[in-house]
């Protein structure tokens, strides 16, 4: 019998020290990713290529920490490391106009990348702010219409929790970014609109 225990404890042992080390490399990579996509709203193209290359070592870690052991595939801290490595990505593309990066090429979780996908309709809104301030009412209008088409998108992921964490509450998030954005491009083609009105009566008065 002791033999039996000491196997097991040898193993549970085994298991809390893969644990802890997947824990530190999952909120070094969510720290990181933070950073990044502060570069990225910052428009440090250079600085945000910098700490996605270091995020790509951390997720590799993680994968191959799961090759050896995976029952830790749905531990929700890889699964967060995941889906914010891959929201910064996905908003990086977004923003850009490039096309998505496939979950298997960057080597991510499904579930993490679909949560990502979700996620993005906030800093995707807050860059059409960020637009809207600079007058670029233009590319504020393609950034919505990329919000809209992510949107479509995430209406097929109609999960329940245990099979896709938060996925529901995500879109309904996602569709109030969306609804108050839609709202936000509307105020601001109607002052572009009644902008325009005033300098042509102003040049009118002036003939």
């Amino acid at each position: 019998m002791k033999e039996s225990i000491n196997k097991i404890i040898k193993y549970l042992d085994d298991q809390e020290e893969t644990r802890e080390e997947l824990l530190d490399i999952s909120h070094r990579a969510i720290r990181k990713a933070s950073s990044a996509m502060a570069a990225l709203h910052r428009e440090d193209d250079e600085k945000f290529s910098e700490i996605i290359e270091n995020i790509e070592g951390d997720i590799e870690k993680l994968n191959t920490i799961l090759e050896k052991e995976p029952q830790f595939s749905d531990h929700g801290s890889l699964i967060a490391a995941h889906r914010e490595f891959s929201e910064a990505l996905l908003t990086n593309a977004l923003m850009e106009g490039d096309e998505l990066p496939d979950p298997d090429e960057i080597k991510v979780h499904y579930k993490g990348y679909a949560q990502a996908l979700a996620e993005t309709t906030g800093e995707l809104r807050r860059h059409l702010l960020d637009l809207l301030r600079k007058d670029d009412l233009e590319q504020a209008q393609k950034i919505h219409e990329r919000m809209e088409k992510v949107f479509d998108h995430l209406e097929r992921f109609d999960y329940p929790d245990s099979i896709l964490s938060g996925m529901r509450h995500r879109r309904d998030v996602a569709r109030k970014n969306l609804e108050k954005t839609r709202g936000d491009i509307t105020r601001a083609l109607r002052e572009k609109k009644l902008e325009k009105a005033l300098k042509d009566a102003e040049r009118s008065l002036e003939d």
